[in-house]
């Protein structure tokens, strides 16, 4: 069994989540993430860590049924991330300048469009 990097199966979770935002079990979870070495308990924890930190949210069906649902679609969890990141920047201009850098002339393009609206 190979070593996770931190947070590495929180997202994997968010991902299931983020494509079918329907909701999905926990037993659905697993299915999807297709790791024999992994347990529904450990979903089951990634769930509520993730539910802790306000990314999931959970609804009780008939029975104990629960499904899963993410509070924020993949988009808006990202701008959220890159938000927090410039908050921690001393010099906001720069940390935008690098992360220009970093990008492809279609999403310097996408990023234009957005900012023109």
């Amino acid at each position: 069994m190979a070593k996770r990097k931190q947070g590495e199966l929180e997202t994997a979770v968010l991902g299931c989540l983020w494509d079918r935002p329907d909701g999905l079990s926990s037993q659905q979870i697993l299915a999807l993430l297709g790791d024999d070495d992994l347990a529904v308990t450990t979903i089951l924890t990634v769930l509520a860590r993730l539910g802790d930190k306000g990314l999931v949210q959970k609804e009780q069906l008939g029975g104990r049924t629960l499904i899963f649902t993410a509070t924020a679609s993949r988009e808006q969890h990202t701008a959220k991330l890159l938000l927090s990141a410039m908050e921690n920047s001393l010099n906001p201009a720069l940390a935008f300048s690098h992360f220009a850098q970093g990008l492809s002339a279609d999403q310097i393009e996408s990023l234009k469009k957005a900012l023109d609206r």
